[in-house]
């Protein structure tokens, strides 16, 4: 069997509800509509759930760490190009999405520039997200 050695850094991962620390209340790293700065070309990391591309950025409450989803890597790499390194310093916006995974309630995290946002279906959309003239009312 094959250990992997497991360096923390120090940073935390950013929260996406209010919290706790050492007796200190803060409201969440992260809200709906926030502007946040990639501090790092990230690193990619084994987690819980297998490899992970984690990025440092710069949230309300200082710098903390955050693991990228595909959709997010998509649209950064759409805007800003595939190379991570041309990512650092950039300002992103960030969108939230409450949904139901496995039957867990999550907020889902995604990073994007001007002009994405969620469609009426929750799906990452560029452009103009009114679909009613294409889509039938009736399924």
């Amino acid at each position: 069997m094959k250990m992997f050695i497991k360096r923390g850094g120090g940073v935390p991962f950013v929260k996406k509800v209010d919290y706790e620390y050492q007796g200190v209340k803060y409201q969440a790293d992260l809200k709906d509509g926030d502007v946040i700065k990639v501090l790092d070309s990230g690193v990619v990391e084994v987690g819980q759930f297998g490899e992970q591309n984690n990025f440092k950025v710069k949230t309300r409450n200082g710098e903390k760490k955050m693991a990228l989803n595909q959709q997010t890597v998509n649209v950064l790499v759409e805007e800003f190009g595939d190379d991570t390194e041309t990512w650092v310093g950039k300002e992103v916006k960030v969108i939230l999405q409450k949904k139901l995974i496995a039957g867990k309630k999550s907020i889902i995290s995604y990073l994007v520039v001007e002009g994405w946002k969620l469609d009426e279906f929750g799906e990452l959309t560029q452009g103009d997200t009114n679909t009613s003239e294409t889509m039938p009312d009736e399924f």
